[in-house]
């Protein structure tokens, strides 16, 4: 991850990760979520448990204007949301 952000807050438990060329939204969201559950991203269930991942590489790729805002959803109890711009934030879900 050399060219993603990612930050931890001990408060909030937030992370936020920023796609990079060689990162699908995919790959991005599966790792912010791991880091922000400590724990390693091959642990975690599918993503396609809470969203098609096909459908969210294609909403959300690099270098593309789909003009899409944000997508939020829910996964293995955090909130995830998913810019237009590809920023990722991860907090606990309520």
């Amino acid at each position: 991850m050399s060219d993603s952000l990612v930050q931890q807050t001990s408060a909030d438990l937030v992370t936020e990760q920023s796609l990079n060329h060689e990162m699908t939204p995919v790959v991005a969201v599966v790792s912010a979520v791991a880091d922000a559950a400590g724990t390693d991203p091959f642990e975690l269930p599918p993503l396609s448990n809470a969203i098609n991942p096909e459908a969210l590489n294609d909403l959300i790729g690099t270098g593309q204007s789909s003009g899409l805002e944000s997508v939020s959803f829910e996964y293995v109890g955090y909130d995830i949301v998913v810019s237009g711009t590809g920023d990722i934030q991860v907090t606990p879900s309520e």
